[in-house]
């Protein structure tokens, strides 16, 4: 009788220190419409008022949808970050000795936010395909458009900017935009409500899109069907990995060996390369796959479904073929964030995947306002 209690005290004990109670970001405030979080490889289903939104998940609306997130105190922080119709964003927070880090990855659509900072040093960094923002205690707007251009709107505070150039501070009142290969500027807010102005540069950016779309829908196409193939590619070795499949299950037992343990040392190794060949192709196609999702309504039931983006191949037939994709690719993509947490989660005090240092930190150690 004292063995099995001995083994059952024993194992419970390495229950007890392998698992990691999760640091919730913040719980939903308010929610609209066809609202959903996607968790650990899953979609949970729709959104509801009061559900936890915890690190690493994913929030994803529809045209009528609509999340409000209050921000738990985790984060350093109060107030709220909205996730707007159309949109998809990933949450990330990462605890720090200078104060927590917030980012939110925006993939598609349009976020807004009314923050402030409680104590200490928090930051909220928000990014994009093509620009980083940087965020302290502000009210702030940031569209994602068809096109793949992006909008900065401040109407509290100041947002830092950067596409890679000079950073561009957008003070309150102020808006900053950045289209195709051109630099992030600063463009003048032609109408007092910020909603107003974001909503006119959407409403703009369809009709740019309008003004061209056979062939832009044509460059989507290509671009499409090439980095499918090469996502597909990358990620079939992750799909097959016994080792990831081992990290499921011990994620469902609530387990995360230490990131110094010699076994998991040596699974890091042999799964890192699959991850970040996986990532490389994943940052630019899943903001494609997301804009092509936004431009359905805009050709489906019109003219310009009939269109042909090559001899015999129409509009039509490319938004009818990413829809049957759409199951299976989006299933691919959520188990890959979901093996890129598993990864992290291994990872504590490491030095992340290859490629993942720290330039990727946007205010820096020394928490001032540089690129």
């Amino acid at each position: 009788m004292k063995k099995p209690m001995l083994a059952l005290c024993m194992l419970f004990a390495v229950i007890q220190a392998f698992a990691l109670a999760p640091i919730p970001f913040g719980s939903i405030d308010y929610v609209e419409g066809n609202s959903v979080i996607v968790r650990s490889g899953k979609q949970l289903g729709q959104a509801n008022i009061g559900d936890s939104v915890l690190p690493d998940d994913m929030i994803k609306t529809a045209a009528d949808g609509l999340v409000v997130i209050a921000l738990d105190k985790s984060t350093g922080m109060r107030g709220t970050l909205t996730i707007k119709a159309k949109s998809v964003a990933y949450i990330r927070l990462k605890p720090d000795a200078a104060g927590p880090k917030s980012t939110i990855d925006l993939i598609a659509g349009q976020i807004g936010s009314k923050l402030a900072k409680m104590s200490g040093n928090p930051t909220l960094q928000v990014t994009t395909d093509s620009v980083v923002m940087g965020v302290r205690g502000t009210e702030f707007t940031i569209a994602s458009s068809v096109n793949g251009s992006i909008l900065v709107v401040c109407t509290n505070g100041e947002v830092a900017c950067s596409d890679g150039g000079d950073p561009v501070g957008v003070p309150a009142g102020s808006a900053a935009e950045k289209k195709g290969s051109a630099r992030l500027s600063l463009i003048p807010v032609a109408i007092s409500s910020a909603e107003q102005f974001e909503k006119r540069w959407l409403t703009d950016e369809i009709e740019a899109f309008r003004g061209n779309a056979v062939r832009a829908l044509a460059d989507y196409e290509k671009r499409y069907t090439a980095l499918y193939a090469q996502f597909a590619s990358a990620f079939d070795p992750l799909q097959r990995s016994e080792i990831l499949s081992k990290w499921i299950k011990e994620d469902s037992m609530g387990l995360v060996p230490s990131s110094n343990d010699p076994t998991t040392l040596k699974e890091k190794k042999a799964i890192s390369g699959d991850i970040l060949a996986t990532r490389k192709v994943l940052f630019i196609f899943e903001r494609i796959y997301y804009r092509i999702n936004q431009l359905d309504s805009l050709v489906m039931g019109t003219t310009l479904e009939r269109s042909e983006l090559r001899p015999g191949y129409t509009a039509g037939d490319f938004i009818r073929k990413v829809r049957s994709d759409a199951p299976l690719l989006e299933k691919r993509m959520f188990l890959f964030r979901y093996a890129e947490k598993l990864y992290e989660l291994r990872n504590t005090g490491g030095a992340g995947l290859p490629g993942m240092g720290s330039g990727d930190d946007f205010f820096g150690s020394s928490g001032d306002w540089d690129f």
